[in-house]
């Protein structure tokens, strides 16, 4: 994951005709750093799709469960 962002990255900054979103750079590096001390940038896909079908049972599991 943190490869596309990386790449997103390098690539927005250069884009030499527009001019720096500062703000948006500073966002991605902030969700590149995050993804990284979460440990998230290592996942593969396949785990990462194991984890939000797991999100979403969880989600569904306390959403149909009768409030007492």
């Amino acid at each position: 994951m943190s490869e596309l962002f990386r790449e997103a990255l390098r690539q927005y900054q250069q884009k030499q005709e527009a001019p720096m979103n500062t703000d948006l750079i500073a966002a991605l590096r902030a969700v590149q750093e995050d993804a990284r001390r979460t440990g998230l940038d290592k996942l593969s896909q396949r785990e990462i799709n194991a984890e939000i079908t797991a999100n979403r049972r969880e989600r569904q599991k306390t959403i149909k469960q009768p409030v007492r």
